[in-house]
């Protein structure tokens, strides 16, 4: 693991950030190589500009307060260990490239995932002002860069003292207050799925969740059938045959993850616990 640290002149399209590389993922050459130029200054922010907590800032202000809030850039490996279970959480994080998952693994190596985080998506905010210690696992997917965010910026106008964008400050704040309303909402309906009677309930409940989100009969489903029995917390081929049920039964068509809703009505039944008379495994 080698340390970059790049100094913040006084001009805003600078900033101090420190970025860390993953000696296993980058040679020493490419470790130090020079990220000093106007490119790389504006990836991260353009990045973050389609980011929910910096939705309503401009380029400029997200270039011009990232001194107060980030602190660094870590990459991982496929497989490597981002948080672990009974870490204490004092930073938000963004995915810049790659995918993580929030898993749980028995001592057996049975592993199951809770979520998965993907490029641009944040992770943190439910643990980050809580005395709990995280709960779960978070393992990169693959290849992945993730961005780390103070904690502090969020209780306090600014670390590194005015910097002329209060209102920027404000919005990150408010924008924070929003996400984490709703994601208490989405708890609400990650409750609903592990209290479905059965995996038949499941998987209708998610279909028509995916359709409603969607707006359209026809979508991609964005998890393969591998994540989505470990999201069920079932084998594959029970789901794979619960799949194949509806499709026979006129309720769906799909191609790998490929999902045609054909009876929406019968479909929605299905998903608030009316079962009628077909079969399933729970």
């Amino acid at each position: 693991m080698c340390i970059r640290f790049f100094v913040s002149p006084s001009f805003p399209l600078y900033f101090a950030i420190i970025v860390y590389y993953n000696s296993s993922m980058r040679s020493g050459n490419e470790c130090y190589e020079s990220v000093n130029n106007m490119d790389n200054q504006l990836q991260i922010p353009r990045q973050l500009s389609e980011n929910t907590i910096f939705e309503g800032l401009t380029l400029e202000e997200i270039q011009s307060i990232l001194p107060c809030i980030a602190l660094s850039v870590k990459s991982y490996g496929s497989e490597e260990c981002v948080i672990d279970k009974g870490e204490s959480v004092q930073n938000l994080y963004v995915v810049l490239d790659g995918e993580l998952s929030i898993c749980d693994e028995t001592r057996e190596g049975k592993r199951t995932t809770v979520a998965n985080i993907e490029k641009n998506e944040l992770f943190g905010e439910s643990v980050l002002f809580s005395s709990s210690k995280l709960p779960h696992r978070v393992i990169a997917q693959k290849d992945a860069q993730v961005l780390y965010l103070s904690g502090d910026f969020f209780l306090n106008t600014c670390a590194k003292g005015e910097c002329g964008y209060k209102l920027a400050h404000q919005k990150i704040v408010k924008n924070m207050l929003r996400l984490l309303s709703d994601r208490a909402l989405l708890l609400g309906k990650k409750i609903a799925y592990l209290t479905a009677s059965d995996l038949k309930t499941k998987i209708a409940m998610y279909l028509y969740e995916l359709y409603d989100v969607n707006g359209s009969l026809s979508f991609h489903m964005p998890l393969n059938r591998d994540r989505l029995a470990e999201f069920f917390d079932v084998a594959r081929p029970s789901l794979s045959r619960e799949l194949v049920n509806l499709k026979n039964q006129g309720i769906i068509d799909f191609y790998r993850s490929n999902i045609t809703i054909l009876d929406i009505d019968a479909l929605h039944r299905l998903a608030q616990g009316d079962s009628g008379e077909m079969g399933g495994e729970s």
